[in-house]
């Protein structure tokens, strides 16, 4: 599974990550608001993304190359960003009542049509001139990254989010919040055996119940870990929560059979995301004058979250198709 082919319980954690951040939007399109509170969850699943990132910036067997990544970066994320984000800005503005172009072209290119493939974008490409400047070394890779964190929590504490959201060009600042993930998934694999100690049952049992009892006491505390906007009460909460989510989501999805369908749904969740805000606000419009509305009883949330990804799979797959199609054209040409 490391020579050459896709790691399949990194596509599982993947897919199942994609299918909460669906989740998530299906409740505040439906129902108007989370309905699971987001610190219970979504953060996790959005920092995971970044972790395993890290994860496979590290091959044991090959060394680091920064072209080899700058390529792999510009061919699966930045083409696409630009490509998804300008197919789907005009129908999203008229959806929204908002059909400015230039205000379309100024979310696009300051990378604001979608935060998170900005951000992750951001955030690797600084990652691989940090290793290439550090020459891979951990130690002042790792210093370099907790002043990141750092930085980027007291910046957040002495301005107020109108001035981050005007300087936040290609959304750097999440990108800097999260490059410590990027560098804790990297370290995660370069330690190799001692990584996989922490997978083993009997550690994943005792994290799972430390890790439960942590969200008890974030939520009883009342604090908001949101990405984007960023709205952090407590940058140190928001580190231990996930390293310590990222550890055990990814020990747990080592140890899930595999599922075809999550598994499929990791290897394109880029295409997921591109569509996880307008499919959930469609599937909710449509389940509303079917004479479905919510009325605080969450039982149809289920049927309305299976429907959201079976269309948004369905809506993937096409694009997955007309891809391979254009490739082999083009290969044949």
């Amino acid at each position: 599974m490391e020579a050459g082919r896709r790691i399949a319980w990194v596509d599982m954690a993947r897919g199942i990550a994609m299918m909460a951040i669906l989740l998530f939007h299906s409740e505040k399109y439906y129902a108007g608001e989370e309905i699971i509170p987001y610190p219970l969850y979504v953060d996790n699943a959005v920092v995971v993304f970044f972790f395993i990132s890290g994860y496979l910036f590290y091959h044991p067997e090959k060394p680091f190359s920064l072209r080899h990544k700058l390529v792999s970066v510009a061919k699966g994320m930045v083409i696409p960003y630009f490509l998804f984000t300008t197919v789907i800005a005009f129908p999203k503005a008229l959806v929204h009542d908002d059909t400015s172009l230039s205000d379309t072209l100024s979310l696009i290119l300051t990378g604001h049509a979608s935060w998170f493939i900005a951000a992750l974008i951001t955030a690797e490409l600084i990652f691989c001139l940090l290793l290439r400047v550090c020459r891979g070394k951990i130690v002042p890779l790792g210093v370099i990254c907790a002043l990141s964190y750092l930085s980027m929590a007291f910046f957040c504490h002495f301005f107020d989010s109108s001035t981050r959201e005007a300087w936040n060009l290609w959304c750097w600042q999440n990108a800097c919040i999260n490059l410590i993930f990027i560098y804790f998934g990297h370290v995660c694999r370069q330690s190799g055996e001692f990584f996989h100690r922490f997978h083993r049952p009997s550690y994943l049992l005792f994290l799972l119940i430390f890790f439960v009892f942590y969200k008890y006491m974030i939520l009883k505390s009342g604090w908001m870990l949101t990405m984007e906007p960023i709205h952090v009460d407590s940058f140190f909460v928001l580190l231990a929560d996930g390293l310590l989510g990222s550890i055990l989501f990814t020990g747990i999805c080592r140890h899930l059979p595999t599922m075809p369908m999550i598994q499929w749904t990791g290897e394109h969740s880029l295409f997921y995301y591109f569509i996880c805000g307008g499919v959930p606000l469609l599937v909710s419009k449509a389940f509303v004058m079917a004479g479905v509305p919510y009325t605080g009883n969450y039982l149809p949330v289920i049927p309305l979250f299976l429907t959201v990804y079976a269309v948004a799979t369905a809506i993937v797959w096409c694009i997955v198709m007309a891809k391979e199609k254009i490739l082999s054209f083009l290969s044949e040409t």
